[in-house]
């Protein structure tokens, strides 16, 4: 698993007044994950990723086709996303989003 951490945390995506194309809700874990799919006011889209109504990922993608360019991690629930996955990287949903 290769990923790239920047302590400070790395920029979210603003979705101020975007409203979903797509939600999909699924059992994971034992987790309700809740994923929002967004179009970009710019071009391409991205994804708010929840459990159990904490955020805990977003996905990124600048051209609307799979796979995406990168998903963005809170490993802790301190609200900093200091991790960073390329498309082909897997993940876990963080232990602090079951509790």
């Amino acid at each position: 698993m290769s990923q790239e951490v920047n302590r400070e945390g790395w920029p979210i995506p603003d979705l101020k007044g975007l409203i979903p194309y797509s939600i999909q809700v699924k059992q994971v874990d034992g987790v309700e994950k809740i994923v929002e799919k967004f179009y970009a006011p710019k071009g391409g889209h991205a994804a708010r990723i929840s459990g159990n109504g904490k955020i805990f990922a977003y996905a990124v993608d600048s051209d609307r086709e799979p796979p995406i360019d990168y998903l963005l991690l809170d490993p802790d629930g301190l609200g900093k996303f200091t991790q960073k996955f390329r498309s082909e990287d897997s993940y876990k949903i963080p232990e602090w989003v079951s509790h």
